[in-house]
């Protein structure tokens, strides 16, 4: 399968708050930034339950240095994209790419990778920002996301 045997996705097994329902439908991929220079998948998850959600509402999270948490589980229902969550897949880096200008390599490898192996499960999933379906500026204006759906759709 595409992407599968290149992404090494570390198993989190959070508590959430609720039980968490599956997606009958998956057609979006919703590429997001933390807003946080420095955030751990453990920081994200606290954060949203303070929110008031079941917790981690991305199903995954990708640091700066290319490691991959799983968030939420991938075929679960998301809260990351009002509107949109009971259809997507959330995929949240690390950065704050509004005002960080470069997104690491190797970051950027491993959600190229991590999308690869989403549309190996989900082939029939369009990629997109946040900010394509909110009014929203993430996932940043300098995050690479034309160059990370060129990557993705090469191979």
């Amino acid at each position: 399968m595409r992407g599968e045997e290149k992404v090494k996705i570390i198993r989190t097994n959070f508590m959430f708050k609720e039980k968490l329902q599956k997606r009958i439908k998956t057609d979006l991929i919703v590429l997001h930034h933390a807003a946080a220079t420095n955030a751990t998948v453990e920081d994200i998850h606290r954060w949203h339950l303070q929110r008031g959600w079941a917790g981690i509402g991305y199903h995954f999270y990708v640091r700066k240095d290319g490691s991959v948490y799983e968030g939420r589980p991938i075929d679960t229902i998301g809260a990351h994209v009002q509107g949109f969550n009971a259809r997507s897949i959330g995929i949240c880096a690390e950065g704050n790419y509004d005002k960080e200008k470069t997104m690491p390599e190797p970051q950027k490898q491993a959600i190229i990778e991590l999308v690869r192996y989403v549309l190996s499960k989900y082939p029939n999933c369009r990629i997109v920002r946040h900010k394509d379906l909110m009014a929203t500026s993430c996932p940043g204006r300098y995050y690479p996301f034309d160059d990370i759906k060129r990557e993705v759709m090469k191979k």
